[in-house]
Formats: C-alpha cells, structure tokens, sequence
C-alpha cells in the first residue's frame, strides 16, 4: 500500500523528534570546532583562527564565522581561506558525523521507542475493538516483538562499544596530559536502557 506524502512527513517529525529525545537521554553535547585556515605553496596548514563553540550558538551567528572568514579572506588575498567543521560530542569527545557510533546509537535508541510506542497503540486498538485478540497468538505481534528484540540486542553492542570508545578517548587524552585515568563518570541515563 501506498503512503500518502503527509503519512511520510509524520513518519519523518515521529523519527526526528525520537531522536533528539534520544540525544538528550544518553546525554550528548553537540559541539562545533571550527578553523579557518589557508595552505602554503609547500602544502603546510597555517591556522588563521580556531574556535570551539556549542553548536546551536554557531548555528544562530553563522554570519559571524562567514565574516570573519570573509575579513580573513581580504587580509591574505593571495591565499584560499577555508573553514573546516568538525562536529563532536563536549563530554565523550566523539565525532557525531551522520556515520559515527553516537548518532547510530542515537537512531537504534530512537528505533526502539518509536517501536515500543507502537506496539502500545496496537494493543490498546485492538484490545477496544477487536474480541478475539491474544497478545500470544498474533502473527503481526509476535513478529513486531521479534524484530523489536533484535533491535534492542543491536542496541546493547553499540552502547558497549561507545563505553569503549570514550575510555580510550579519555586515556589517551589524559596520556598527553601525563595524568592518569581513575575514574570514568558514569549518567544514570546514559546506562543500557533496554536490557535483554
């Protein structure tokens, strides 16, 4: 069958805004270093400027970034200026790029819920309209459940591998520091949510 523009547009609004809630239960911090900068002749980076900011405060003074790239631009006319982005999370230090493994864990945590919440809705419907229902002789239902089981057993590797990540992240940042690593802190939210 057939979705309607509208029901794809719905579908699009119910995953975006899972997500984002997502986001803010594992607890992540979207963050922006930008750099402008220009390359010599013999191919070495020379930084001109290098900023570190939230990125909804770079999303609302973009214009100040393009200006200054602009006035970086006039003072070096000989020279290309660029800026480059590099999109990250403040407490993990892990990129959030469209591939990376936050934003996949962010998107298996959405899946899940908007799983879960339609599975509520199904059973409410059918428990008010249909007589003959049982929760365990449905096919639809035992194959929803069946594939929402396989999500949360793919969610639970990703979150195990985020934990490693950031132990390696944050060895290796105290390692340049000469600091030694004694504890990782730990949010309640960012736990496992769906245990198996």
């Amino acid at each position: 069958m057939k979705k309607h523009k509208q029901d794809n547009m719905s579908d699009w609004m119910e995953e975006a805004k899972a997500i984002a809630k997502a986001e803010r239960e594992l607890g992540i911090e979207k963050w922006v270093i930008l750099s402008i900068e220009y390359q010599t002749k013999d191919y070495r980076r020379v930084v001109l400027f290098q900023y570190d900011l939230p990125r909804e405060l770079y999303e609302k003074y973009r214009w100040v970034v393009r200006w200054r790239q602009a006035r970086c631009q006039c003072l070096h006319p000989r020279e290309t200026v660029q800026l480059y982005h590099s999109y990250y999370d403040k407490k993990t230090g892990l990129r959030t790029d469209f591939n990376s493994c936050l934003s996949k864990l962010a998107a298996s945590k959405a899946q899940i819920t908007i799983a879960k919440n339609r599975e509520q809705k199904y059973l409410f419907w059918q428990k008010q309209n249909n007589l003959f229902f049982d929760e365990h002789t449905d096919e639809e239902l035992v194959k929803f459940r069946a594939k929402l089981k396989k999500k949360e057993e793919n969610y639970n590797p990703l979150y195990q591998n985020i934990q490693k990540a950031v132990q390696e992240h944050l060895s290796h940042k105290n390692d340049k520091k000469g600091e030694v690593l004694l504890h990782i802190p730990t949010n309640k939210k960012a736990a496992p949510l769906y245990s198996i």
